[in-house]
């Protein structure tokens, strides 16, 4: 954990935002410059037609491109950002996916609408498919995180682990990002509900939960806040949402099993719940394979 935390190489260098122009991307696209501007990092504007699109269709996005560089040129958001707009067209999982193998990008920004299910809140088709196929970590702008916001920052960052390896990885990014954007961390264990005649080691096992997650913040590492360790029964996304809503967290850190692992079925549905109903971005961080 201490190497990973300190490693040399910076997490965020080349950021890919995915764009369609509407309100939700919009503000995907302002959450990508405040990354890129914390990292130094290149920020590639995405937008990717259909097969079928026309010249004048590949003219209009063109267009539609640079009126939003120059839109946010004018605000600020894009100054001192090196930057680059790219129009594909194609199966748009298959033309991003190309892009970030081509441009080695490190992160992937997406905004999406939401639809309610009756067991969670599902992303929309095109963002379900970056946020479980892509192999570099994922920024998902959910429904309610949507609202477009002038200049956003990240002043108090929420890290959920459960242990795992994959969780783990996951806290060199929260970590990164808490020292670069100067916040305030928060890491969090969530225990399963323990049965009634377990009652009596609800004490033992918070108190092992608060000291395995000071376990992680190593002596060396340095952060610009005292952290906050928080621990808890209950279920996972609700408790993660709710103690977001309660810090009015700026960014929410998971981490995600690779696809196709046997275990991660119920990560997925905690990771895409928290994604779809939190007030704020959510970070999936995949472990390397």
């Amino acid at each position: 954990m201490q190497s990973a935390a300190n490693s040399d190489r910076l997490p965020f260098q080349r950021i890919l935002v995915a764009t369609d122009f509407s309100a939700p991307s919009l503000s995907a696209v302002q959450r990508a410059t405040t990354f890129a501007r914390l990292y130094g990092a290149t920020l590639y504007i995405t937008h990717i037609l259909p097969s079928d699109a026309t010249q004048n269709d590949h003219a209009s996005a063109w267009r539609d491109g640079q009126r939003l560089e120059t839109e946010l040129l004018v605000q600020g958001a894009l100054r001192g950002v090196q930057h680059e707009l790219l129009v594909g067209s194609g199966e748009i999982w298959a033309g991003i996916s190309q892009l970030v193998s081509e441009k080695n990008v490190d992160a992937i920004v997406v905004g999406t609408r939401g639809r309610t299910g009756l067991a969670r809140v599902l992303l929309g088709s095109v963002a379900e498919r970056i946020f479980r196929q892509a192999l570099c970590p994922v920024l998902t702008v959910g429904p309610r995180a949507a609202g477009e916001v002038s200049s956003p920052s990240l002043r108090r960052i929420l890290y959920a682990t459960d242990f795992t390896p994959s969780s783990l990885h996951a806290f060199r990014y929260a970590f990164s990002l808490t020292q670069h954007a100067g916040a305030h961390l928060t890491l969090l264990n969530i225990i399963p509900e323990l049965p009634a005649t377990e009652a009596a080691s609800r004490e033992s096992i918070l108190e092992a939960a608060r000291s395995r997650l000071r376990a992680i913040m190593t002596n060396d590492l340095i952060l610009p806040r005292e952290p906050e360790f928080v621990v808890g029964f209950g279920t996972p996304a609700t408790r993660i949402l709710a103690l977001a809503g309660d810090q009015s967290a700026d960014l929410i850190v998971l981490g995600l099993r690779q696809p196709g692992d046997s275990l991660a079925g119920r990560r997925w549905t905690t990771a895409s719940e928290v994604t779809g109903k939190a007030m704020c971005p959510v970070l999936t961080v995949r472990a390397p394979a």
